[in-house]
């Protein structure tokens, strides 16, 4: 029954980690139909070691490993990095299972219960409760976890669990011998609402955090967005200047040809006619669709397709009243774009296109382009290849997040070499964003 006891505590142990690791750091899991299997023989292989050595310390040494093999077994992502990332989980998940811990031996000592492997199994099991609500809260507000959150807050949420954890020790220790005995159930219920409290507190703490990374990634949204308008009115007023400009002299280019074709000169006509032919598609080379937000992403798109020589289509034209906002319009346009763009540019065939269909109740937008094979692209594997992850790496969900505001669906669609994101969009409602 120890035995029992002590394996299934430490299997609940590593349920513990990948939850934090799966919910809260968005870690990939490897396509491994057997890695359940082999979590679960590694977990009761190191109980049955640990259960066997004396030494505390060698008992940490082979808690580590274990776990970081399990862990590395389990998901599909830089070893390095994980290996860092559950080190710091690790320690997370100790400390919220000492603060359980301390709730349980408290309770069993006012009732005067000593269990040491069932106190143990019962703080495992409220510790996982807690982390699996918190984690489920957390995805619903923010699918990226805290992942994107920089390492500073969460040394700062650290430290807090820290001074909570050495708070409600002192209460214990300084408290139980002067008021449990007086009123067991008083001080069984103010010890765990203390506890509770503290949970409560640090999911708050998480959820705030990542509260202001989305209010950050937003503003940061938001600035490209107004960016993205003011060099399209630029751009937009350099073009009627041209167009003026052109106007002005149109009347000499047309004599000058007349007189060239009179004098028998074709071959000077024939250049000089297709210079301005190329001058009259320079200047109607501005793209609208109906949106300006849309255009001033579109246009800014084109002009750096140009300069990295990429072919860029754009067909179709939005409804003339279309209810979704700028935000998600410049959210989804401009993410799927810079990631379109990305990948055509290290493509041997480079080419983007955008199509913008609709009917009497939804947009359809299809963004596609050709990408290089060797880069191994697949639909779990969408990450950037950009060194700035701070800001980058969050476009696909991003776009995702905008799309689910809209009412709308996305879907991914990968063809040989070529990478096609379509989108559907309720233009009648609002979309509201989260």
């Amino acid at each position: 029954m120890d035995i029992f006891c002590r394996t299934l505590t430490d299997i609940l142990y590593v349920i513990e980690i990948l939850a934090v690791c799966g919910l809260y750091l968005q870690k990939k899991t490897k396509k491994d139909k057997y890695k359940n299997i082999k979590v679960i023989l590694l977990s009761i292989l190191a109980s049955l070691l640990i259960y066997q050595v004396k030494d505390s310390v060698i008992v940490l040494f082979i808690q580590v490993v274990f776990i970081e093999v399990i862990v590395i077994i389990y998901y599909s992502e830089d070893i390095k990095k994980m290996i860092i990332g559950t080190l710091w989980v690790l320690i997370i998940v100790e400390m919220i299972n000492m603060l359980s811990t301390l709730m349980i031996d408290t309770i069993g000592s006012v009732v005067n219960y000593h269990n040491v492997l069932l106190q143990n199994l019962i703080a495992v099991l409220l510790s996982l409760w807690i982390i699996f609500i918190v984690g489920i809260c957390l995805r619903k507000f923010r699918g990226n976890g805290i992942s994107t959150i920089q390492t500073r807050y969460w040394l700062i949420f650290t430290g807090v669990l820290i001074a909570d954890l050495m708070m409600l020790t002192l209460m214990a220790s300084v408290t139980l011998e002067e008021m449990a005995y007086r009123n067991k159930i008083l001080y069984i219920i103010s010890y765990s609402a203390a506890v509770f409290g503290v949970f409560v507190q640090l999911g708050a703490v998480v959820l705030l955090l990542v509260s202001r990374d989305m209010h950050k990634e937003k503003e940061q949204i938001i600035k490209q967005c107004l960016e993205e308008q003011i060099k399209y009115y630029e751009y937009l007023k350099n073009k009627e200047k041209e167009t003026k400009k052109f106007r002005h002299d149109i009347m000499g280019h047309l004599y000058f040809l007349d007189r060239l074709k009179k004098e028998g000169k074709n071959q000077e006509f024939e250049v000089y006619l297709h210079d301005i032919i190329g001058k009259v598609e320079h200047l109607g080379n501005s793209v609208d669709i109906g949106n300006d937000i849309v255009n001033a992403i579109l246009s800014k798109a084109m002009a750096e397709a140009n300069e990295r020589k990429i072919q860029m289509k754009v067909s179709g034209y939005f409804p003339t009243e279309c209810h979704i906002s700028a935000y998600h319009l410049c959210t989804i346009f401009f993410n799927l774009l810079n990631n379109a763009m990305e990948a055509a540019d290290k493509a041997e065939q480079k080419e983007i296109w955008i199509e913008c269909q609709h009917n009497s109740k939804d947009m359809i937008i299809e963004i596609g382009n050709y990408f290089c094979k060797e880069t191994g692209v697949n639909k779990d594997n969408l990450q950037t290849t950009k060194e700035d992850k701070e800001y980058h790496g969050w476009g696909i969900k991003n776009v995702e997040d905008s799309v689910e505001a809209c009412r709308g669906v996305m879907d991914i669609d990968i063809k040989e070499d070529r990478f096609i994101v379509s989108v559907v969009l309720d233009y009648k409602k609002n979309g509201e964003d989260k």
